[in-house]
């Protein structure tokens, strides 16, 4: 059996108040391609299928195109867990009648793991949970995701049927597992790291929760994100993975975004110069960090100039040279005129504007909000 690993759409999601929804339409095409190419049997959703509890209409819109597009028009199988972005009741509504057109959605743990037999495979969908909902479930005194996990995955295998090869889906923050600037909220003070050696005895062990495509020692790995969803993602490869459980082996196949993202990183003269050079696609998503300069709103309204999905921009502030600031795209639609007059002073006088300067400015403003009223 062919198995396709996927998880963490974030479908809704923003970049920098961008929408993604067309680069998330883009990623169903290519899936598509992918399950017809590979000759996929069951489609594997390892939770964060949205960006928030509250999905937007347009994102479940998307969603319910996706699975019509899996279940429907492909005729294959879909396991859905939820993830700690998705709301488990909202995903899991009318998920025992959706099962009789092959679509399967775990939304919370109500009860104990049970397995889905695709063909040679029993597959185990474990949702994102709470250590309380596994004390109660299984009857056990566990306080931490660690012990929660090994709680499940010991009696998974302990009842295990051994003629089908036994497959994991989790939602979790594995020990040894690298994070994205786009991970939010994955760890906190250490207390959810889970060791990935807890799911030893599974064939495969399909996880979600971090965005970065990875090996997570022994049988387990992370699809990651099938986008890009941060500028620290621009330089990874994105896409799903697929175990065959004949070969017992695992192949990546990768996905490539609508708009790629791209950081440009120099001196303003170095910039300023590839610029010019056009050296950036057209299509992409650009971060510019300048390593020589402070940035104001005056930089970046020239750099808009040539790069037309600049979405932000950084470098050092005058007062600490180590210090980073930034400037995004999103923060010119709701920054006022005394903030870009304050902006400016601080970037290149390193002092903040008195409170006489700010009253003078803002009688000139009204004066000349009054005479252009009058002319018009």
């Amino acid at each position: 059996m062919r198995v396709l690993h996927t998880a963490d759409w974030h479908l809704g999601m923003d970049l920098y108040k961008v929408t993604l929804m067309e680069d998330q339409r883009w990623f169903k095409q290519q899936l598509k391609a992918i399950i017809e190419e590979e000759n996929i049997d069951v489609v594997l959703v390892a939770g964060d299928v949205y960006d928030t509890i509250l999905a937007s209409k347009e994102a479940i819109e998307l969603y319910d195109d996706i699975m019509y597009m899996l279940c429907m028009e492909l005729k294959k199988k879909v396991i859905v867990i939820a993830g700690n972005h998705d709301s488990a009741t909202r995903l899991a509504s009318l998920s025992r009648l959706l099962e009789g057109m092959g679509l399967y959605i775990i939304g919370s743990l109500k009860e104990k793991v049970k397995g889905i037999r695709v063909d040679d495979c029993m597959i185990y969908p474990i949702p994102y949970f709470h250590v309380e909902q596994v004390r109660k479930v299984y009857q056990k005194d566990v306080h931490s995701q660690a012990e929660a996990f090994s709680c499940i995955c010991t009696d998974i295998l302990s009842t295990a049927d051994h003629a089908y090869r036994p497959i994991a889906m989790a939602h979790a923050f594995l020990a040894n597992a690298e994070v994205c600037e786009s991970d939010r909220f994955a760890n906190v003070g250490g207390a959810e790291l889970v060791p990935s050696a807890i799911f030893d005895g599974f064939s495969y062990v399909a996880m979600g929760h971090l965005h970065r495509r990875q090996h997570a020692g022994g049988r387990v790995w992370y699809s990651g994100s099938p986008l890009p969803y941060s500028f620290s993602e621009a330089d990874q490869p994105k896409g799903v993975l697929i175990y065959d459980s004949q070969t017992d082996t695992v192949t990546k196949r990768d996905i490539q975004p609508l708009h790629p993202l791209q950081v440009c990183k120099g001196s303003y003269a170095d910039l300023k110069e590839r610029m010019l050079k056009h050296t950036v696609p057209d299509h992409a998503y650009v971060k510019i960090e300048v390593t020589d300069l402070p940035v104001s709103y005056e930089m970046l309204d020239y750099f808009r100039q040539g790069y037309e999905n600049l979405l932000q921009l950084s470098g050092k502030s005058m007062e600490q040279e180590q210090t980073n600031i930034t400037i995004r795209l999103h923060d010119l639609e709701t920054i006022s005129d005394l903030d870009i007059v304050q902006q400016f002073f601080q970037d290149y006088y390193g002092e903040e504007l008195s409170e006489a300067a700010r009253q003078l400015f803002l009688q000139a403003q009204q004066k000349l909000e009054k005479e252009e009223m009058y002319a018009t």
